[in-house]
């Protein structure tokens, strides 16, 4: 029945179209906050889910607070081969140059071509990667960087940050490993460049097939206690979440301030939807004078209430969309992914019900004498 009386609903909240309005839009700027705010954390967060799966370790200095600071001997590559458990081992000499107007992050690797290959499993053109190996200034770049920076394969290029020339031999494609905005190149060029002779950031582990990570990660630690650069070790997930911790700690304060617009929203629409209801009183005692029941009552202002919100819904996350669900966001890393526009669209009825869930009973609990 409540259904038949959509009609009268949709002219209740016509009735005071401004301070309608501004309801519908005080819920679409939560909306599109709350959507923006999580299409950033999605794209912060992004390495962590993309090597989550991974079995691969991560092997750095002990007690460094800020990761890409870690510094390891070269020679624990092959140190670490040596301890059981350990399939194959690579050095990784890591840096982080923040370059041109937009302040693009590049994440620079320098690497031993055959046996980084040999432990992160990548799917490059072979001629490119031969023209990798072969080339001492060769660089691969990442697709994303690739298109933010505008290089094309072929290119000459200069990272006046670090002090590096390189030329583009290849690009990554996506393919679910942490490089999309990553260039790697030669090791021993980045070290000379980066005065780090003989010296890695840290060294990717291939467990044994049918080793568990943890045990050969404790393992690992105990062979190197005593070592002159003891070390510590953690998953590729752990790892990439650690930059993010150094880098990105910003996350909570976005969520809380994500939290405390909703929070306002929320109590903006149970103003508006109860100044409604009580310029309706008389209205609702007419109602009920002729039959309708409390739970009728309830039902039709918790409509109005969810259907401004869904209003405001739509207009939020249609912003968003434009916004932050474009190819030119995702370029700049903001993701916004389809479980956010769920969640952003499920917050939109969710403050339409608990702002009009209080307006709604009372509404329900009027007797019709009083009104």
């Amino acid at each position: 029945m409540i259904f038949r009386l959509l009609p009268l609903l949709w002219a209740n909240l016509w009735r005071n179209k401004r301070r309608s309005l501004l309801t519908v839009l005080g819920v679409a700027v939560a909306v599109f906050v709350y959507a923006a705010l999580g299409a950033a954390i999605d794209g912060i967060t992004a390495p962590v889910r993309q090597v989550g799966a991974q079995q691969t370790l991560n092997v750095r200095e002990e007690a460094r607070s800020n990761v890409l600071a870690s510094r390891l001997p070269q020679s624990y590559e092959d140190r670490l081969t040596t301890v059981p458990g350990v399939a194959k081992a690579t050095g990784v000499l890591s840096t982080l140059a923040v370059v041109g107007d937009k302040r693009v992050h590049i994440f620079v690797r320098g690497v031993d071509a055959e046996r980084y290959r040999e432990v992160q499993s990548l799917t490059i053109a072979p001629g490119q990667w031969e023209a990798f190996r072969e080339d001492s200034q060769a660089a691969l770049v990442g697709h994303r960087l690739l298109a933010q920076m505008g290089w094309e394969v072929g290119s000459e290029v200069e990272v006046r940050e670090l002090g590096l020339r390189a030329r583009v031999v290849g690009v990554i494609p996506p393919q679910g490993v942490d490089l999309e905005s990553h260039m790697l190149l030669r090791r021993s060029y980045l070290q000379g460049i980066r005065d780090a002779e003989q010296q890695v950031s840290y060294v990717l582990v291939s467990p044994s097939e049918g080793r568990q990570p943890a045990q050969v990660s404790a393992a690992i630690d105990e062979a190197f206690a005593l070592a002159p650069v003891p070390t510590e070790t953690g998953t590729a997930a752990a790892y990439a979440e650690a930059i993010i911790e150094d880098f990105m700690g910003f996350v909570d304060y976005l969520r809380l301030m994500g939290l405390i617009t909703i929070l306002i929203t929320m109590l903006g629409a149970a103003n508006a939807i109860a100044m409604s209801v009580r310029e309706r009183t008389r209205e609702i005692g007419v109602l009920k004078a002729i039959g309708f029941s409390p739970g009728l009552v309830l039902g039709l202002v918790l409509l109005e209430s969810l259907l401004l919100a869904s209003l405001g819904g739509a207009v939020g996350l249609g912003a968003a969309a434009l916004a932050v669900g474009n190819e030119g966001a995702a370029m700049a890393g903001i993701m916004l992914e389809p479980g956010t526009a769920l969640l952003a669209g499920g917050l939109a009825l969710g403050i339409g019900l608990a702002g009009g869930l209080l307006p709604a009973v009372a509404a329900a609990r009027l007797r019709t004498v009083e009104a």
